[in-house]
């Protein structure tokens, strides 16, 4: 069994609890998976909200713009699956070089991965960042209660 191709995540599921969820079916999870995640960055690209929407949009950039957010290390496909599930048709896995940090935000080591690239209608992102903590502060725990006793599809691995 090959482990999938490393994945750069940016937005919702880099709220543990959302992120445990998605590949467990349990947001309670988090020491689960949080081994998989790495601070990380990459460099080109802009991440900016969708109009009503409470997820982020990713979109090329200028060169000097940086988005923060986890690399993940997936153990098995059916995990790969589940996230592209999640994310849907509105991105394209396009891949990035990216950048993981040591906790003192150095640059330890340099990647190839995925990263999920908005592929929706332009006009639906607007020019406002995109804040994780407000994610979190504001609608995590409706999102969790949203998907709770559902189960992202993704094969087992076995």
């Amino acid at each position: 069994m090959s482990t999938p191709r490393p994945l750069f995540v940016y937005g919702t599921l880099c709220a543990m609890p959302l992120l445990a969820w998605a590949l467990t079916g349990d947001a309670t999870q988090t020491s689960i998976v949080r081994p998989l995640a790495q601070n990380a960055t990459v460099k080109g690209y802009a991440r900016f909200t969708v109009r009503g929407k409470d997820y982020p949009a990713v979109i090329k950039h200028n060169q000097d713009s940086i988005v923060d957010g986890f690399l993940l290390r997936l153990q098995t496909k059916s995990q790969r699956r589940k996230l592209d599930d999640f994310e849907g048709e509105a991105y394209t896995v396009t891949p990035v070089s990216v950048m993981v940090k040591s906790e003192s935000g150095d640059t330890v080591e340099i990647v190839d991965a995925d990263m999920y690239v908005w592929a929706g209608e332009t006009d639906a992102v607007s020019s406002e960042a995109w804040v994780l903590q407000d994610f979190i502060r504001d609608r995590l725990d409706d999102w969790i209660e949203l998907f709770g006793g559902m189960e992202l599809v993704g094969d087992d691995d076995t």
